[in-house]
């Protein structure tokens, strides 16, 4: 089939927040683009994040010729991370095919992300070429201010006292206050979703091998955990030794100081990125450009300031992550 469809679309944001609502249009034109055209059918597929189908090929609402809305609620425990969006308009004998994509974060920092650039135009910059860099900011900065362990050993399990014994598949971490290490809004172990690990291990059996680890997280904050085989089976009491990784918190993190830490470091990218712009495009920004480009690293300046008061101990070496 040739794609005979010319397919636009339109939503209010490009970042959304949980519990909020994305209200999708989808515009649709003949190929020369002279004319809105009414398909027989006009679809849409919402991928999660780790490719996972949240909205499968739903029909989409006609409000007059070649317009087609669709509502989309965020639930209240959506992942975060990027979304793919697929607009299928289809007839007997055409189909075109349309993708898209937004965000879901924490919270959305396009504003204070603009502000703090100087890139108050959207000719130049699009908010959703500017959720797509808070979102990379959002992962930058997630690396840096968490503490993390490695190949670590694990506690007996904290109520009964039991080890591997061949039985027992409750155990703790050394530190609590498990972390969010990839930003995607839950705490999960290997094995427990279909991507998204925050906790992973292996252990090495009688002969000297090392097999993957399955790991539910039981309580984040007191680093509680299941562990057992892929399988699901205890590990054996003949094991020869069993090594989790994981991250946690500072003390001293502070999530609005990392939220602003955050929308620092997006406006900073967008200043690099600003500086990568055509002439004619520049010229959106002539009012802010002698601002912008006056001092280029005064945002990631002002990013590492606030990772500085989160990110590591404020009084002192004794103070450990997650304790």
């Amino acid at each position: 089939m040739g794609s005979f469809y010319s397919i636009s679309t339109k939503y209010e944001d490009a970042i959304y927040e949980r519990g909020e609502n994305n209200y999708y249009v989808a515009k649709i034109k003949n190929i020369d683009m002279s004319a809105n055209v009414d398909p027989s059918s006009v679809s849409i597929t919402i991928y999660m994040p780790c490719s996972t189908i949240t909205i499968n090929s739903e029909a989409m609402t006609r409000l007059t010729t070649g317009e087609y809305i669709y509502s989309y609620d965020i639930p209240n425990d959506a992942i975060f991370g990027q979304y793919e969006v697929i607009v299928t308009a289809s007839s007997p004998t055409y189909k075109s095919i349309y993708k898209d994509k937004f965000y879901v974060l924490p919270w959305n920092v396009t504003y204070d992300t603009r502000r703090y650039a100087g890139l108050s135009s959207k000719n130049s910059v699009s908010d959703h070429d500017i959720a797509g860099i808070i979102w990379e900011a959002y992962l930058e900065a997630l690396k840096k201010v968490y503490s993390y362990h490695y190949d670590e050993n694990v506690k007996c399990n904290p109520d009964t006292g039991a080890w591997f014994d061949g039985t027992n598949t409750t155990f703790a971490t050394k530190c609590g206050k498990l972390a969010d290490s990839n930003g995607d809004g839950i705490v999960t172990g290997y094995g427990e979703t279909s991507c998204g690990t925050d906790v992973s291990g292996w252990w090495k059996d009688v002969d000297g091998n090392c097999h993957q680890l399955k790991i539910t997280v039981l309580d984040e904050k007191c680093g509680l955990l299941t562990i057992t085989q892929l399988d699901g089976t205890p590990i054996p009491s003949t094991q020869q030794g069993v090594k989790v990784s994981y991250a946690t918190e500072w003390r001293t993190f502070n999530l609005d100081l990392f939220k602003s830490a955050v929308a620092f470091l997006a406006a900073h990218k967008c200043i690099v990125r600003f500086r990568e712009l055509g002439k004619a495009t520049q010229a959106d920004l002539k009012s802010n450009k002698a601002m912008i480009l006056e001092d280029l690293n005064r945002m990631k300046i002002a990013y590492n300031k606030v990772m500085n008061k989160i990110s590591k101990p404020i009084i002192g070496a004794g103070m450990k992550p997650g304790e």
